[in-house]
């Protein structure tokens, strides 16, 4: 695990714990150009042997420039890292305390680790320096909930499963810390799922604390703090849509938010799966957002996983590099550490996107399929989308990621085979796996071509001969309008409600193998909608 952050002096450092002989020691590697290359790494502190075993940390920057980190520690209860058969690890034990060091003298050298919380806490994933100067540390806890003892009071008519959320901070640098009395808590979808977790906060322009928790219900909830930390609003849902998947926040230096999140709904790990990692950003304090665009693709997703642990993209740990550039590494419980990654903000508030298929298909998610893959069109010696039912027993998909607006076009080339028997077009807000059979209920706007080519009463297309198929969506207007080579063809009304469209889906329909589609070129344009995109939580905020 790597934690990188930008230092005073325009370096960046990144954080980890080695270990060698049992003894655990922060490390920090430096890199003076953007995380292109980075040096050999350097021994900061020991963390204390004696005291168990140290892992799963964050850090901040403080604004005297020194930095803190917060780690969690097993007191040798020996569960920090408790293992299945496979050597995978699983979820923390029953004991973990925090600890926090911190540094002196311009990072010249760190006061001796101490600990600050005892009990059971989970991964530490954000924190925060308030304007104020007081550091806030979020973080979920677990305790002895369960069916047959679900809490008392109204938590008996529900359940709010294991874990909650609470936090503590310091007024002092670090020196002494106050809990908060509160604990929030979301309801559970199931008895097997564990509730609150992980949370994440960010200080908005008008002094409250914004905090979003990851869940198992599909979308974010959220909590709000008007005393820096102390007390806390009760959660409650957002429009954002997530896995049950942590978010991280950033401030950019103009004043704007990054979201990092899994938009990722109905697979059966994670509650969407982690496939792909999306990024957005607000220049309103979280009202409104702008792009959902995939900013990381798992490398490994065309194949079947095979650990038995996490997998996929997540937990992702921002900062800003000196030039206005965003960097960002993840790390996953499986223990997966993918390179960091960097990009420019700008990138987010493109309102175009397209693609010929002339650079490869890596764009799109086609995994789990069979008959969904690039192919070359014969004729113009050009490279094509297929998409196509190529055998019984496997299904048959393609998943393209663009923009999110409330208003947009997408313009596709495309050519029904010889043979072609059914495929669903649809337009949606969220990543699902190509393979995800009720994303007819779930699209936001769905267009069936049915096997004789039918897309509308009276209007077909005929196989072997390329169209141009534009939809054109209003989500305002819970309407999307069908334009064929140029000429309106009919209406599709929603099936539900969203702030946004980014998503096209392709999928075959049918049982048995048939001739499919091509795609020849796709492009999406939401130039006329991209700025009221999506509405945090109406009874928090009014979309502007």
């Amino acid at each position: 695990m790597y934690r990188a952050l930008q230092l005073p002096n325009g370096k960046i450092i990144a954080l980890s714990v080695a270990r060698e002989d049992g003894q655990q020691t922060m490390q920090g590697r430096y890199s003076t150009d953007d995380g292109s290359t980075w040096s050999a790494p350097v021994n900061l502190f020991d963390w204390p042997k004696a005291e168990g075993g140290f892992a799963l940390f964050d850090a901040l920057v403080d604004r005297n420039g020194e930095i803190h980190i917060f780690i969690l520690c097993d007191a040798n209860t020996g569960v920090l890292y408790p293992k299945t058969e496979e050597g995978t690890p699983t979820r923390p034990g029953p004991l973990l305390d925090i600890w926090h060091a911190r540094s002196r003298g311009g990072i010249t050298h760190w006061d001796v680790p101490k600990p600050i919380w005892n009990g059971h806490a989970s991964d530490l994933l954000s924190v925060i320096q308030l304007r104020n100067g007081r550091i806030l540390l979020p973080f979920s806890i677990t305790h002895g909930r369960s069916w047959n003892n679900r809490g008392g009071g109204f938590m008996d008519f529900t359940y709010m499963g294991s874990y909650g959320v609470t936090a503590t901070f310091s007024d002092d640098d670090g020196e002494t810390w106050t809990a908060s009395p509160q604990e929030l808590t979301v309801q559970t979808p199931d008895l097997s799922t564990y509730g609150a977790d992980e949370p994440v906060v960010l200080e908005l322009k008008d002094g409250r604390v914004w905090m979003l928790l990851r869940n198992q219900r599909g979308r974010f909830y959220e909590s709000f703090s008007r005393d820096g930390g102390h007390s806390w609003s009760d959660p409650l849902p957002t429009t954002l849509i997530s896995s049950d998947s942590p978010a991280s926040l950033l401030r950019l230096k103009d004043g704007r938010i990054l979201l990092f999140s899994n938009a990722c709904l109905r697979y059966p790990y994670a509650y969407g799966a982690r496939y792909v990692l999306h990024v957005a950003i607000s220049d309103d304090e979280g009202k409104t957002w702008r792009g959902f665009r995939e900013v990381a693709r798992d490398p490994a997703r065309n194949a079947p996983q095979s650990l038995r642990g996490d997998y996929g993209l997540s937990y992702s740990f921002p900062t800003q590099t000196a030039d206005g550039k965003v960097l960002f590494s993840n790390w996953v419980e499986g223990g997966t550490q993918r390179n960091f990654r960097l990009f420019d903000p700008a990138w987010i508030e493109e309102t175009r996107q397209s693609t010929d298929f002339s650079q490869g298909i890596d764009d799109w998610s086609v995994f789990g399929s069979k008959g969904a893959g690039l192919q070359t069109d014969l004729a113009t010696r050009k490279s094509i989308l297929e998409v196509r039912k190529a055998e019984k027993d496997w299904p048959s998909g393609a998943v393209w990621n663009f923009p999110l607006g409330s208003k947009g076009e997408l313009k596709l080339q495309m050519m029904l085979r010889p043979g072609s028997s059914g495929t669903l077009l649809g337009l949606t807000d969220h990543f699902s796996v190509p393979w995800d059979l009720e994303d007819k209920f779930y699209n936001v706007f769905s267009l069936p071509i049915l096997a004789t080519g039918e897309i509308f009463p009276g209007v077909k297309l005929e196989s072997g001969r390329w169209y141009d198929l534009t939809l054109k969506w209003n989500t305002d207007r819970r309407e999307c309008q069908v334009l064929l080579n140029g000429r309106a063809v009919g209406v599709v009304q929603d099936n539900r409600r969203a702030g946004g469209i980014n998503y096209l889906r392709v999928r075959s329909t049918v049982a048995q193998a048939d001739g499919g589609i091509w795609l020849r070129a796709v492009s999406a344009d939401v130039s006329a909608g991209w700025n009221t995109a999506r509405n945090s939580n109406p009874s928090t905020y009014t979309k502007r």
